[in-house]
Formats: C-alpha cells, sequence, structure tokens
C-alpha cells in the first residue's frame, strides 16, 4: 500500500481530533471509539471481535458498485479503496493478493459460522483474475495479472509480481479442495508449473524469484523479494495434484528457497518487497514478509531446525522497526519504510503470530503482547460513517480511506487466528469452530451437534463446544487419545481434535 497524506490524528488533554472531529472532554477515544480498560488499566476491544468480524463480513457481502463493461461490479472487484465516508474513489486495484486474503477469510468464516456467503466473493475475484491471464506465447504464459494501474474491472496491465502470482494458485487450489470445481485446480497447477520455470539460484542481492517483471518479454523489472515464502507454499501444497516426476521437482524447488530464506533474508533482515504499488523495493523494508515468514516457520517447524530462535527473533525484528508506537501498552504495528504509517491489518498480522507463538513459548509476555495488540486493531473498524452493521473500516490510526485488502480481506484472517490461538480473548456464546489445519468443505450447527467435513484426511481442529462433547470419526468414536475438553489458554469448554485419516467429524452430547 502506498501512502497519501493522512488525516491528522493528534492527542489533546485526553481528547483525540480525527479530520475536525473532537471527542471529550473527560473521554478518551482512538479514532471514532472510546477507549476500553480493564481493571489493571490494559486495553481492552471497543466491541466483540464477532461484531467486528460479522460487520466487516456484512459490507462485503452488501459491497456498493460501479458501472463497468461488465454491468454493476462490486468495487472490490475496481479499485483498492474508497473514501472513509464511504463513496467511491478510482485506485489502482490490488486483486491478486486480495484473492488471497479474500479465500483465507472466507475458508476461516465459513468454519466459524456455517454461512458459505464468502465464498461467492471469493468466486468473483477468482474469476475476474483468471479471465484476464496472459497469452500462452509471452514469456510469463497463463499467468495473472496480479494488480490493476487502470482501475475499471479489466486486469491488463502488462508486468505482475510472481509472489502474487503463487498467492493466487494456492487460492485457487483451496477453492477447488472447498468447490471440486476442477478448472480451479487446472490454474493453480498451470501458474505453479509456469513460476518453476523461472526459479534462480539467488544470493544476497537478488532473490530466487524476481520481485516484478513484464510479462510479454520477461524483463526483470525489480529482481529483489524476500517475500518468496508463497512459492515455497504453492510447491508444497500443489506437490499431491501432480506427476511424481513434477512434484519431486517443485519439493526440490520448496527445499531450495528455503534455504536461500534461511541464508539471506533471515540473517540479514534485507525484509523488503511484497507491495505492489512501490516503484522501486530497494532499502523499502517492511513487516509483511518476515510475519508471513515466520507464520510459515510455525505451522512447519520441520523445515527449520531453528525456527524456536528465528520467529522470535522476527518478531522482536518487526516490534523494533515498525512497533514503537504504542498506545495504552499495545503495539501499533507501522506498514513499511516508504508508508510508516500504524495499520490496524498489520498489527492484528503481528498479534497472530505472537499469539502462536506464545503456543510454544507459553511465555506470558507473549500472551499479553498478542491480546494487547489485538485489541487495539479493534478501534480502526466500524467508523463513524457506517451504517445499518455493515461496516466502514478505516485503515487504522491516522490512515482513514479504506482498502479492501488492509480493512478487510487481510485483516479479519488474523482475528480468527487469534480466537484460535489465545481462545481467553472473546467470552463464546454459541458453538465455534475456530480454526482448522485442513480446508472445511462442510460444517453443520445444530443444538447440541456439530457436523463437519474437510478436504484433507489428516490435521487438526480447536472448537468452542457449549455441551459436554463425544466425538464420532467417519462414524465410531474417536479414540480419546486423539481429542480433548475443557481448559485451554485461559478458555474453557475448548475441544481440540486430531484426525489421521479421517474427513467426518460429529460432535454431539
Amino acid at each position: 500500500m502506498l501512502c497519501v497524506l493522512p488525516k491528522w490524528i493528534f492527542r489533546i488533554t485526553g481528547m483525540i481530533v480525527l479530520a475536525g472531529a473532537t471527542y471529550g472532554p473527560g473521554a478518551d477515544y482512538i479514532l471514532d471509539h472510546e477507549v476500553v480498560l480493564d481493571e489493571q488499566g490494559r486495553l481492552q476491544p471497543w466491541t466483540s471481535y464477532d461484531q467486528v468480524i460479522q460487520w466487516s463480513v456484512n459490507f462485503i457481502l452488501h459491497c456498493p458498485t460501479q458501472k463497468t463493461t461488465f454491468g454493476q461490479d462490486p468495487w472490490y472487484l475496481v479499485t483498492a479503496k474508497f473514501n472513509e465516508d464511504g463513496r467511491f474513489l478510482k485506485k489502482q486495484n490490488n486483486q491478486g493478493n486480495n484473492v488471497y486474503w479474500a479465500m483465507e477469510t472466507a475458508k476461516r468464516y465459513y468454519a466459524y459460522t456455517g454461512d458459505p456467503s464468502l465464498f461467492v466473493v471469493v468466486r468473483r475475484l477468482m474469476d475476474r483474475v483468471l479471465l484476464y491471464r496472459t497469452p500462452a506465447h509471452w514469456a510469463w504464459p497463463r499467468v495473472p495479472r496480479t494488480q490493476d494501474d487502470s482501475p475499471d474491472g479489466e486486469y491488463t496491465d502488462d508486468w505482475s509480481e510472481p509472489d502474487k502470482m503463487c498467492l493466487v494458485a494456492i487460492a485457487c487450489l483451496d477453492f477447488f479442495k472447498f468447490s471440486g470445481e476442477k478448472k480451479y485446480l487446472r490454474a493453480a497447477q498451470e501458474i505453479a508449473e509456469v513460476v518453476a520455470r523461472h526459479v534462480q539460484p539467488g544470493d544476497a542481492d537478488q532473490s530466487p524469484l524476481p520481485f516484478r517483471v513484464h510479462l510479454e518479454s520477461g524483463r526483470v523489472l525489480d529482481d529483489y523479494n524476500a517475500g518468496v515464502i508463497s512459492a515455497v507454499k504453492l510447491f508444497a501444497e500443489i506437490r499431491p495434484f501432480v506427476p511424481q516426476q513434477q512434484a519431486d521437482n517443485y519439493l526440490s524447488l520448496r527445499d531450495h528457497m528455503m534455504r536461500w530464506i534461511l541464508q539471506f533474508p533471515i540473517t540479514n533482515h534485507y525484509w523488503s518487497g511484497y507491495y505492489e504499488d512501490v516503484v522501486s523495493q530497494e532499502q523499502n523494508l517492511n513487516q509483511h514478509t518476515p510475519m508471513e515468514t515466520a507464520r510459515y516457520l510455525l505451522q512447519h517447524p520441520e523445515l527449520d531446525p531453528d525456527f524456536a530462535e528465528h520467529v522470535p527473533a522476527l518478531c522482536a525484528w518487526v516490534e523494533n522497526r515498525f512497533g514503537k508506537t504504542k498506545h495504552y501498552g499495545a503495539t501499533s504495528i507501522r506498514e513499511q519504510d516508504s508508508c510508516f504509517m500504524e495499520m490496524s491489518s498489520h498489527t492484528a498480522r503481528y498479534a497472530s503470530v505472537v499469539a502462536r507463538w506464545y503456543g510454544y513459548s507459553g511465555a506470558q509476555r507473549d500472551f499479553e503482547e498478542a491480546r494487547a495488540a489485538f485489541a487495539l486493531s479493534t478501534y480502526s473498524a466500524y467508523n463513524r460513517y457506517s451504517r445499518d452493521g455493515r461496516a466502514i473500516n478505516y485503515v487504522g490510526i491516522g490512515y482513514a480511506d479504506p482498502w479492501f485488502s488492509d480493512s478487510y480481506f487481510d485483516y479479519l484472517p488474523h482475528l480468527f487466528d487469534g480466537l484460535a490461538e489465545i481462545p481467553s480473548i472473546q467470552t463464546h456464546q454459541r458453538d465455534r469452530l475456530l480454526s482448522s489445519s485442513a480446508v472445511v468443505r462442510k460444517i453443520s450447527y445444530q443444538k447440541e451437534k456439530i457436523r463437519y467435513e474437510t478436504y484433507e484426511p489428516d490435521g487438526e481442529e480447536v472448537l468452542h463446544v457449549t455441551f459436554a462433547p463425544r466425538v464420532f470419526a467417519d462414524g465410531r468414536p474417536l479414540d480419546p487419545s486423539s481429542w480433548r475438553y475443557g481448559d485451554y489458554r485461559g478458555a474453557s469448554h475448548i475441544l481440540r481434535i486430531k484426525r489421521d485419516g479421517v474427513r467426518h467429524i460429529q460432535i454431539v452430547r
């Protein structure tokens, strides 16, 4: 995200002024919401995480439209951002990024609520992006154009970014797992095949995949991007869906890029790359690439024998470079050197990684760091222009105009992850599947009964269950050693399930 001059925000004797709006006296505000503290003076979310999630989803599901050659298009197909008061704003689009994060949001929202409606949004985004894949004779053939510098709902730019291509492919693969529609699997396979052909050895100054390329000629426009973890993830996840020789090659490429990450950016902290609207990435570092790398290491510690040293070091690096600003003790994360602004999506991203690390460390400092940052990230949601339970979300403190990425698609998944990693931050009144390591294809919530089906036969789930459960796997009682129910990380009524060779789970009283 490229910054424009932000709205002025400053504190005056217990008041906050944002864009001329004054609150107080006597009350303290962050953005449009009165600050909520507990008895120990610790920052709390201004409303429940459930409300933030549902209001934000409501806006996306009822997104305003803009006339294009396709008819009336939801704004997220046309532009990256809009005005804080809900008026249309013509801005370049970052559709490749949005496809991935919209899928990450939809997967979690469906598992959490049983409502599949966000997959309609994902399909719209995905189909539009795939419609504009490059011609077969180009140097980068049959790959998506990941941004649109002339936002009109038609994605015709002649340059693109390989890491976003990988993100689109991962989203397509997950959508295939959810829907069973093979056209999305084929798209993921084709993108992976093309990206694989362009992998280079890499060194301290050149990453194994370039950051930005001219699609027709193949000319490299920017040769360094530390964010190749998206390619690592793609090559790992696509392997079961390709012939054995190709799968072996993808494994080799995955390991090659993982070695490069461990040798260079993890060591020298040259965490540059990712943001598509920055002209040059040179010496412009950001928090996104180290945090998403740390997340993957936590998910796959077998890839890094020193992950227990690297992950907290990455969190500390991000906190020290981008998180020195605190609000009521809560760390607020800025985006990148060239847009050094506090943004709630990045604060929530940081919180979600620290929360996952807390699962390993058990350190109270990590718990409180994540808890407070999650709480702070809620204050940009549902601004004063929001109506009818549909949230217009600021990007963050001092940055008002909402982005579909930072205010919605790349914000909500981190809140879901927080509810799973530190479930005590939310008091649940209903049964909820908080997280799954697999793609949940079907789920239903009934009185004292939860049923779900996953694509992957092996995996782990965390649920909040309001009744004393019995667990069945493929119609038979699940071995008691494979599930636990009770208190977990400060929360009660938490059910944890480990599946081996099982896709269908039923939970009953």
